[in-house]
């Protein structure tokens, strides 16, 4: 006479466990190299904020990316003065250097925004450089939840470019 041998729950328990540790490591791993470039790019941005534009210390990283890339990286310069370094990617990485109080906040720059526009969501607002001057790029969907882009001079928060429902 055969004996059936009972299933172990424990076998079946780890089984699913490494299956769940499995997909776990996997998804982790792809989020990683998703964020490697970036990853890159700010320690690239930092490096060359430190070297081109002189900055004491750094603090922020965002990118631009107009008619040419930019990395923005906000920071003090030599002389404890809280700053932008706008360096392009370009091979040269030409670098702008320019005092945060010479110009509106983002903060200004979102209620500008906010108030012509009633957005429904803001995307993003970063700092850049259009047809040679420094300005603050907002981009949201507005209350029909259509792609929008403000452009804001730094120097007085004037708009020099707009474009509504993409």
């Amino acid at each position: 006479m055969r004996v059936q041998r009972k299933r172990r729950p424990e076998r079946l328990i780890m089984i699913i466990l490494i299956a769940i540790l499995a997909v776990i490591v996997a998804a982790y791993g792809t989020l990683w190299v998703a964020q490697r470039p970036m990853h890159t790019a700010q320690k690239n941005a930092y490096s060359l904020a430190t070297s081109k534009a002189k900055l004491k210390t750094t603090t922020a990283f965002s990118q631009y990316n107009g008619t040419e890339s930019y990395y923005v990286v906000t920071g003090t310069s030599s002389k404890n003065v809280p700053v932008y370094a706008l360096i392009n990617t370009n091979k040269s990485h030409q670098t702008t250097v320019v005092k945060q109080s010479s110009g509106i906040t983002r903060t200004k720059a979102l209620k500008t925004v906010w108030s012509k526009r009633n957005p429904s969501k803001v995307i993003k607002a970063t700092l850049g450089k259009y047809d040679g001057e420094v300005v603050w790029e907002i981009t949201y969907l507005n209350q029909k939840k259509a792609l929008c882009y403000e452009v804001l001079q730094y120097s007085n928060g004037s708009q020099l470019k707009s474009i509504i429902n993409i």
